[in-house]
């Protein structure tokens, strides 16, 4: 039988021991998950919606501007009930999306050979080069430390640590891979970029690993419309969702020129946001014109361009090799930034001068491939920018109701009985 006293000096440690334990150790407080969400509204948001918002327990991470959302996080049990309500648009999850990976290649070192196939030389001969034309890659940040970067390099964003350094940390340097197709600077090494003397923005949605949340892209295209950017590169893939689609919509009403890689789905459908009617989504073409293996095949591909074995720049300096529609969209933005620092004309005879006008001269100048008119392997054809340059606004000898079969299938890039009309057609 124990001691009194050795009774006591347990009953002492056990309360000592429970006075050092956490309070859920004692009692355990039932917990309530939660789930990044992004929710949609009918009208434009104010303290009334912030107030419904925690009314429903969400905690705001982000309100939008360019789209009435909030991103914010919720209880799952409070979704259902927030959606009951007549003043939710939607209440959808904050997917993940990821770059549009490059499909390995084995080539040797090789010249950028696809600024050159769509005509850019002949274009940096004339002396148009992309200058005073803002650029948003909205990718994985730029390493601006490269010396064929940090000249055209201005600024940007990033939207995974919420800071102003969007500096790449990617594996494969995806971001500034792409920047590098876009506007290398052309100093006699290295690459060259197609818009060699445009600017720069890296707008870092996607984390080392290749991979962002939805939000973080929709934030991404609101800061390219606030900061008065004039395109912006999208090598990304993710969900079709209302968030996305509406920010697109709305960036595009904005005035900016949207482009993005369809996807390497191998004769699949085109991704988002590059199947949006908003965005123009890029397929990936050899040398020969053919192509590429790994493209989509549907009706939303809109141009093709040079996607395999493309160099350009990487991390600390160096140059890759890689293929897929993440190399062949920076062909197009380039080609658009070049037409932008040319000087626009009204191409579809609207009264206004906008990004719809580099969009059609991009249609109606690439080079028609495969079957007649656009087709879903090529869409309207490849990329041309001396053709785009070289396009005056001067009509003559185009067959504009041939051009005009080729807009019907809903690209809304122009009104085809009024473009045939205003011609007196």
């Amino acid at each position: 039988m124990k001691k009194p006293e050795s009774r006591i000096s347990v009953v002492l440690f056990f309360l000592l021991f429970c006075l050092l334990l956490p309070a859920e150790a004692i009692v355990a407080a039932p917990s309530t998950a939660e789930r990044k969400v992004i929710i949609g509204f009918n009208k434009k948001p104010g303290s009334a919606e912030r107030n419904l918002l925690r009314g429903h327990k969400g905690r705001m991470r982000h309100a939008f501007r360019i789209i009435h959302a909030f991103a914010a996080n919720l209880p799952e049990k409070e979704i259902s009930r927030l959606r009951a309500d007549p003043r939710i648009k939607y209440v959808v999850e904050d997917a993940v999306v990821s770059a549009v990976e490059p499909e390995p290649s084995e080539a040797e070192y090789g010249s950028s050979w696809g600024v050159q196939h769509i005509g850019c030389d002949r274009v940096h001969d004339q002396g148009i080069t992309g200058q005073g034309v803002k650029i948003a890659v909205i990718d994985t940040g730029i390493d601006y430390t490269h010396p064929q970067l940090s000249a055209n390099y201005r600024g940007g964003y990033d939207f995974v640590f919420t800071d102003n350094d969007p500096y790449d940390d990617s594996w494969n340097s995806h971001g500034t891979h792409v920047a590098g197709i876009i506007a290398a600077t052309a100093d006699g090494t290295g690459v060259v970029g197609g818009a060699p003397d445009a600017s720069l923005y890296a707008v870092k949605v996607l984390d080392g690993a290749g991979s962002g949340y939805l939000s973080w892209v929709v934030a991404g295209i609101e800061w390219a419309v606030d900061n008065g950017m004039d395109i912006a590169n999208i090598s990304i893939a993710g969900p079709n969702s209302p968030v996305l689609q509406d920010a697109c919509a709305a960036a595009y009403n904005a005035g900016l020129l949207l482009v993005a890689a369809g996807g390497n789905t191998r004769a699949g459908d085109v991704l988002y946001p590059a199947a949006y009617d908003s965005v123009i989504a890029v397929s990936a073409s050899y040398q020969s014109d053919l192509p590429a293996w790994f493209s989509p095949m549907d009706a939303e591909v809109e141009l093709m361009a040079p996607g395999v074995e493309i160099l350009s720049t990487t991390a600390d300096g160096e140059y890759a090799l890689l293929s897929g529609t993440s190399q062949a969209a920076p062909h197009v933005t380039a080609v658009a930034a070049l037409l932008m620092s040319a000087g626009q004309f009204d191409a579809n005879q609207d009264g206004l001068v906008n990004n719809r006008d580099i969009r059609l001269r991009l249609q109606r100048t690439a080079v028609d491939l495969g079957d007649e008119g656009r087709d879903e392997v090529y869409g309207f054809g490849l990329v041309d920018a001396a053709a785009a340059i070289a396009d005056d606004g001067d009509v003559d000898g185009l067959d504009l109701l041939s051009f005009a079969r080729k807009l019907e299938d809903g690209t809304n890039s122009i009104d085809v009985a009024n473009f045939a009309a205003s011609f007196g057609r």
